[in-house]
């Protein structure tokens, strides 16, 4: 999906799709965190939604390419919104790409 098994890769693409689309903020850190949102950014860190990330988890049989998509996703959301989300996601991966689809079943 994205090429990414460990989370520093996930943070080191995120970081570069920022860059790339003149996003003026910097991920230093993913957190699993028990909180009512997807995800939130605050202070270089991305809090992602502890029960949603087990339940992907589960579905995903621990398969890290797509938890790491779903890192990925779920960190853009925080940062940037749906929408902009979506078209990052478009313009880098493609419509048929498996990280669209799955953009597509959490959004």
């Amino acid at each position: 999906m994205i090429g990414c098994k460990d989370l520093q890769c996930v943070i080191s693409t995120l970081n570069s799709l920022l860059k790339k689309y003149g996003i003026s903020k910097r991920v230093d850190e993913i957190v699993l965190e028990q909180i009512r949102e997807l995800s939130i950014y605050n202070d270089n860190k991305v809090f992602i939604n502890i029960l949603k990330y087990e339940e992907i988890t589960n579905e995903a049989a621990g398969e890290s390419e797509i938890l790491s998509s779903f890192l990925l996703l779920l960190s853009l959301y925080s940062l940037v919104g749906i929408e902009k989300t979506r078209e990052i996601i478009q313009n880098e991966y493609g419509k048929e790409s498996p990280i669209f689809k799955l953009y597509e079943i959490l959004f």
